[in-house]
């Protein structure tokens, strides 16, 4: 399965693929004036252009069929342009991307400008408990996180939020990795939290990295992969259990995330 992409990243591939298009047909234009009726390059495209815009000499009534064979065939594809740019502005507007863009641009450079502040990587269970210790504790945090919903309630509480599945070098580079202070990787697959500690400490090898994991003989590749602070969320739930069991620990509720 690919990787969600975020509202950035979609829009622009829509833009993307108007401009593309635009290109090669203006392209397609001039090199077949060019082979066919032997126009100068400047000649061609300049031909190519007014022909799409409906003017020129292959609009023209007195021409010869061949030119106007051919200003027929660009003015199919002038009109195919002209739908496919409202059918995507249209598109956009109705989804909101427009907005979303503006928002998500905003939130970027925001991030691009923090300076010590700490990346957590996943907002479940683990995840989100950490963000808000560091949050209630003054500190900046940026959220990497892939499910809409809870990107949406992370915004709402005044986060930082990266949307992606992935962790790779590019999404660190957007969440500010090279000014950030540190990193928690909470993510419940040690697979890919075991990447993303490697690619960190490429990034920025200053970093503070926190680790989650679910098997403890992972440990030694976490600690050779550069994570500072390897945890064991379950392990350490347990021992906290038994301890509260043998009257070790006086509060009702060992951990109450309001």
């Amino acid at each position: 399965m690919l990787p969600k992409v975020s509202n950035t990243t979609e829009f622009l591939s829509q833009i993307r693929a108007l401009v593309v298009l635009i290109v090669a047909i203006l392209t397609i234009g001039a090199l077949s004036s060019v082979i066919i009726f032997g126009e100068t390059p400047t000649g061609a495209l300049a031909l190519t252009v007014t022909t799409l815009a409906g003017a020129g000499k292959a609009n023209s009534g007195s021409v010869d069929p061949a030119l106007g064979t051919w200003g027929l065939i660009m003015k199919f594809f002038g009109a195919f342009i002209i739908w496919f740019a409202l059918w995507t502005t249209f598109g956009l507007a109705i989804e909101g991307k427009f907005g979303e863009y503006y928002k998500e641009v905003k939130e970027t450079k925001h991030i691009r400008a923090l300076r010590g502040h700490y990346i957590v990587c996943g907002a479940g269970r683990v995840g989100k408990p950490i963000g808000d210790r560091l949050k209630n504790s003054g500190e900046e945090v940026v959220f990497i996180e892939k499910d809409k919903e809870t990107i949406a309630k992370l915004k709402e509480q005044g986060y930082y939020v990266i949307e992606s599945e992935a962790l790779d070098e590019d999404v660190l580079i957007k969440a500010g990795i090279s000014n950030a202070i540190g990193i928690a990787v909470a993510i419940g697959d040690d697979g890919k939290n075991l990447l993303a500690v490697l690619t960190a400490k490429e990034l920025n090898t200053n970093l503070k990295v926190a680790a989650r994991i679910s098997d403890s003989k992972l440990i030694p590749k976490f600690k050779k992969a550069g994570a500072n602070y390897i945890i064991l969320p379950e392990a350490i739930g347990g021992t906290k259990l038994a301890d509260a069991l043998r009257g070790y620990i006086d509060e009702d509720h060992i951990f109450v995330n309001e």
